[in-house]
């Protein structure tokens, strides 16, 4: 290796960029090929990076680079990924670019930064696609569904994984069909389903044992491990647990070490061993602060608060309970701030690259013009040599056919061109807006929602453009040994893009306002989301009147002692109406605050008022913002307006809330009939 690193730096300086571009592919090629997963072959792509200048080498090489220490040092790899994007985005290398991007997310993975990868994924994903480039699919593809399963959805995790398995048989490709049934068996697993998920291994394992790929059979060993553990078959459990430790110690993989220590004190708190199970989890605990994978290092805590509590030792159980909450609170707001950061930067990026294009397309118009003019000068010349040989009329004639056919075909040409611009233009705006579409569903609280309410809530949510400017929101927060929940239906200025970009600041606004600044209380959090959205869009006194800010309804609801429960509210235009449940049935109006969120009116901002009844079981809660009643439609095309609203609401109490969406649905699309939708639409219920 050391006599090859010589004789490339002989040819560093040398005239023929061909003849050294082949050295550096050869010296890839040599590298991974010899070294793979070996300190040398890091060393020696580190040495020989900083000689290369070749734009499409060097990107190989920082993500050759990338790959190997990303489960070593995953922020060094995240570093070396995004400066071969840099240069991919600068000479146009898409193929390269989606490398590295998809590079980027795995760094971010194995930090469980998990929104930030799903970014980058997806961006990788998006490029790979429109290559038409099945094995870059197939990569990103794998990677989305690894986060929507840390991500607890693993359905969503399923879909992108069957898609996976299904390319990698169309391409035949061993490696690719071996990820996937092991992704495929984690999905069974995470849906207790372990002898399937066994299935699915065992076939993964038997692939990569062919393929001698230790790490990837560390993985599998480390899942059939889980499996039989659930399964309480200690035996074999602790027999696989314990081949993966010795595989990912082999090869230096710290981030496996990290896990395989883990289950380990796994399997001895679920045998009865707390004591050695804390020794385990202190093991993986060392190992994954070394590379700062948060995910290994939550997963410790949590088993060694588990593990004293199960000893008696309360206050060390809670000490490192206190470690894991701290972490996992810092991990998802820093999660949500990058994600606003990189939405911006993309929607920016995007905006250059477009001009640029324009540019480019406008001068090679210009170039084009100025052809068809060369063109006609000569055939007037020649029509004028023509003029002496040939009678007069018959030349007249042919000069004038002639003209008349360049005019008609620059004019074809530039209409050609123009509509090819637009719809150019056309397709890029709508991959942003869809792309956008992923990352605001990605902050909706379906799972959670459905999760805490079950069958006895609805959401009826229908953007009116791709992404929306409409959005819901829920938080459960414990106090006392209580739990109080909190919700809200939120309608941001405007709808499309710009109300989509309110709605992530919002959202965020709201989790600050209760996970960093402890608000519990409707109008305290409303004060608060008011100042920082005020904050936030820099507002004064003066740009008032732009009216950048949202309108709420936001609840609180908390079980009482007796068989009641308190319900606080708060609203900014918005109200929360109330169906007592009676023989008849009766509807209480709680009208919010006559002013938006982030609107200055005067000198200061105003206070919110809090409000506060109590419920009893059968009572139902509606929250919603402006997108019904406001909907023209019936047989005079005018608004269906609230009135009407409340009737609808009182006549569907005696369904269930599944059937009142339904009934919601049918009755907007009835009215709405062929005219367009004109706001985004949102409609909670939930029936105490």
């Amino acid at each position: 290796m050391k006599q090859l690193l010589k004789f490339f730096q002989k040819f560093q300086n040398a005239r023929h960029e061909l003849i050294y571009c082949c050295l550096i592919f050869f010296l890839l090629s040599f590298v991974s090929e010899s070294f793979a997963q070996d300190q040398h072959e890091i060393d020696s792509l580190q040495k020989v990076l900083p000689s290369i200048t070749i734009d499409s080498s060097r990107i190989q090489v920082l993500n050759q680079l990338s790959e190997q220490i990303v489960d070593i040092d995953p922020a060094k790899s995240i570093n070396y990924a995004s400066e071969a994007l840099k240069i991919a985005e600068k000479t146009k290398l898409k193929k390269l670019e989606a490398k590295a991007l998809n590079n980027i997310g795995n760094g971010h993975y194995n930090l469980a930064e998990y929104k930030v990868a799903l970014f980058y994924y997806i961006k990788a994903l998006n490029i790979q696609e429109s290559l038409g480039n099945k094995k870059g699919i197939l990569s990103s593809s794998g990677s989305i569904g690894n986060v929507f399963l840390d991500l607890h959805e693993p359905d969503k995790a399923y879909t992108y994984f069957k898609q996976s398995l299904a390319i990698s048989k169309e391409l035949n490709s061993k490696r690719g069909i071996a990820s996937s049934l092991i992704a495929i068996g984690t999905v069974f697993s995470d849906k207790k389903d372990y002898k399937k998920s066994l299935e699915y291994c065992f076939q993964a394992v038997k692939l990569f044992e062919e393929m001698d790929n230790k790490e990837a059979v560390a993985t599998c060993y480390n899942n059939i491990a889980d499996s039989y553990l659930n399964l309480k078959d200690y035996s074999k459990a602790l027999f696989y647990i314990n081949k993966a430790y010795d595989k990912y110690s082999e090869i230096g993989n710290i981030y496996g070490m990290a896990l395989a220590l883990n289950n380990l004190g796994d399997f001895y708190r679920s045998t009865g061993n707390a004591e050695k199970a804390i020794e385990y989890y202190n093991r993986g605990l060392e190992q994954a602060k070394k590379i700062g994978a948060n995910d290994r290092i939550l997963a410790a805590y949590k088993g060694i608060s588990a593990s004293y509590k199960k000893m008696g030792n309360f206050k060390k159980a809670l000490d490192n309970f206190e470690l894991y909450q701290k972490m996992n609170d810092s991990i998802y707001n820093t999660e949500n701030s990058k994600q606003i950061a990189e939405m911006q930067a993309r929607f920016e990026t995007e905006k250059k690259a477009k001009e640029i294009d324009l540019l480019t397309k406008d001068k090679k118009i210009k170039e084009d013009e100025l052809t068809q003019q060369r063109i006609i000068s000569w055939s007037i010349g020649i029509g004028g040599f023509l003029v002496l040989l040939l009678a007069i009329l018959a030349i007249r004639g042919y000069i004038q056919k002639r003209k008349v056919y360049n005019e008609l075909g620059i004019k074809n040409k530039k209409i050609e061109t123009a509509y090819n611009i637009i719809e150019d233009q056309h397709k890029d705006i709508k991959d942003s807006i869809r792309y956008a579409q992923r990352l605001q569903e990605a902050i909706l609280p379906t799972a959670a929602f459905n999760s805490t309410f079950k069958d006895n809530a609805f959401v009826f949510y229908k953007p009116k453009d791709i992404v929306s400017g409409d959005f819901y929101w829920i938080e459960e927060v414990k106090i006392n040994n209580s739990t109080q929940i909190l919700f809200a239906a939120v309608d941001c200025t405007g709808h499309g893009v710009p109300g989509a970009f309110m709605s992530i600041v919002g959202h965020n606004l709201l989790n600050q306002a209760v996970n960093e600044h402890h608000k519990i209380k409707p109008s305290d959090i409303l004060n608060e989301l008011n100042i920082g959205l005020s904050e936030t869009l820099r507002q004064t006194q003066e740009d008032s009147a732009v009216k950048d800010g949202m309108d709420i309804a936001l609840c609180s609801l908390k079980k009482n002692n007796s068989n009641s429960f308190t319900l606080q509210f708060a609203g900014a235009n918005n109200p929360v109406w109330i169906v007592r449940s009676k023989q008849i049935p009766e509807l209480i109006e709680i009208k919010g605050d006559k002013f938006p969120i982030g609107i200055f009116v005067g000198e200061e901002l105003h206070l919110f008022n809090n409000h506060e009844v109590e419920l009893f079981p059968g009572d139902t809660v509606y929250i919603f913002t402006d997108g019904f009643a406001d909907q023209f439609g019936g047989a005079k095309g005018k608004k269906f307006k609230y009135k009407p609203l409340q009737e609808l609401i009182i006549s569907i109490q005696e369904k269930s809330m599944k059937q009142q969406q339904q009934i919601l649905s049918r009755t907007l699309n009835d009215w709405k009939g062929d005219l367009e939708q004109v706001d985004d639409i949102l409609v909670i219920g939930i029936k105490i």
